[in-house]
């Protein structure tokens, strides 16, 4: 075999050497874009986890922001639901809603006491994010870059969550502003239908009805509480003012409050009002009378009208067996008993036991479809200034006695009055 020549070695050797220069130099430069792009993409993650520590320091501000307003909100519900008098609302659905508002956005807001109060948690502390140093080492470099985007996703989905957290809480603070001014339209609502007791001063009426005037329509940011305060009390004075005049005159002339004939302790009727049942009573009692005998029971009338004579020999003969603190829980004073009215009745057994009989249960759940109620409810004494009396109704038309059915309130709750003897 011929041996290659002395010039065809060299120029495969050099041939050889240029191929390995270029090899090298290849290496060289996919080693150089490597570590630049990883270098990019580090810079790349810098950015990303700063701009997502900014998102979350906003994220955690605006919390803090809406806690803080939750809690001035809340305190403001409370006060108001706690000054609120739900006798001098139509019904008390807005109170009642106000009340639960309130308890969530508390709930929401992660509000916590303090002092006797609820107030925002302590905000976090803002801390500073120091960038991290880039490694020299590749390999190094692309394991931080790495870690920078896990903690910046971290830092973007815990910023999210506060994010819903605030629109959440902010909702419920807007929800209880609407609760709160809903409790203040019902407010105006009662208000603009009441009317005062007939002897009220002229000042003390001119104060409600100026107070009645102002919950109309409030002012944005405008303070409820004091509006319904003054609303609530301004009526106080006006049955104040009307007790106080029949007082001081030692008259006797009748109270009619919102259209409704009041006689209780502190109300009295003259000595020579009533001369018997009015007709509109008589005529429901036999409505109530003819449906319950269809259902077999038997209602009448044991004690009907009775006048200021009789009532005078009847709260003495109690007085002369019991003393007059007794005679006074379930015997009224001459010309303070319902019996006078030509209004009331009692039926059948004048005796506890009645309330739970057929008719007496009867009578409980449906007296108020005829425009009657049971005047002395259990567990009332210290409202209506008596002992439970189931068989003791007495006529105030069936819208009246509706909404003392379904509220559970009292005559006296219903119409804001007292029952007490002067």
């Amino acid at each position: 075999m011929k041996r290659p020549s002395r010039r065809a070695i060299v120029i495969a050797a050099v041939s050889a050497g240029t191929v390995a220069v270029l090899v090298a130099g290849a290496i060289v430069g996919l080693t150089v874009k490597a570590d630049t792009e990883a270098r990019a993409a580090y810079d790349e993650a810098i950015s990303s986890l700063k701009a997502a520590h900014s998102s979350l320091d906003t994220a955690q501000r605006d919390h803090v922001t809406a806690q803080q307003n939750a809690a001035w909100r809340v305190q403001s519900g409370t006060d108001l639901a706690a000054i609120a008098d739900p006798t001098l609302m139509p019904d008390t659905a807005a109170l009642d809603a106000l009340q639960a508002k309130t308890a969530e956005l508390t709930t929401l807001a992660q509000l916590v006491e303090a002092d006797d109060a609820l107030v925002a948690p302590e905000p976090p502390k803002q801390q500073a994010h120091p960038s991290p140093t880039m490694p020299a080492d590749r390999a190094a470099l692309l394991a931080q870059t790495a870690d920078l985007k896990s903690e910046t996703a971290e830092l973007k989905a815990e910023a999210a969550a506060l994010t819903a957290q605030t629109a959440d809480i902010t909702k419920a603070a807007s929800e209880v502003d609407a609760a709160a001014a809903a409790v203040a339209a019902s407010a105006h609502a009662f208000g603009i239908a009441a009317v005062p007791p007939a002897r009220a001063s002229a000042e003390s009426v001119a104060a409600f009805t100026a107070a009645v005037a102002a919950l109309e329509a409030p002012a944005a940011g405008a303070d409820l509480t004091a509006l319904v305060l003054a609303y609530r009390d301004s009526w106080y004075a006006t049955v104040a003012s009307d007790a106080g005049a029949r007082a001081s005159s030692g008259a006797g002339s009748e109270t009619y409050i919102r259209g409704v004939l009041i006689v209780n302790k502190t109300y009295a009727l003259p000595s020579t009002f009533g001369s018997g049942l009015t007709t509109e009573t008589s005529n429901a009692f036999a409505a109530m009378q003819a449906d319950a005998a269809e259902l077999g029971l038997n209602i009448y009338i044991a004690s009907g009208f009775r006048s200021f004579a009789s009532q005078t020999s009847i709260y003495n003969r109690y007085m002369a067996n019991e003393g007059q603190a007794g005679a006074d829980r379930h015997s009224a004073r001459p010309g303070h008993s319902e019996h006078q009215s030509g209004l009331a009745f009692d039926l059948n057994s004048i005796t506890e036991a009645f309330g739970s009989t057929a008719e007496g249960i009867w009578v409980r759940d449906n007296a108020h479809l005829y425009g009657f109620i049971v005047r002395y409810p259990p567990g009332k004494e210290s409202i209506t200034g008596y002992v439970w009396e189931p068989w003791h109704l007495r006529h105030v038309g069936t819208d009246v006695a509706a909404k003392l059915f379904s509220s559970g309130q009292t005559l006296e709750e219903y119409l804001g009055v007292t029952s007490v003897y002067s």
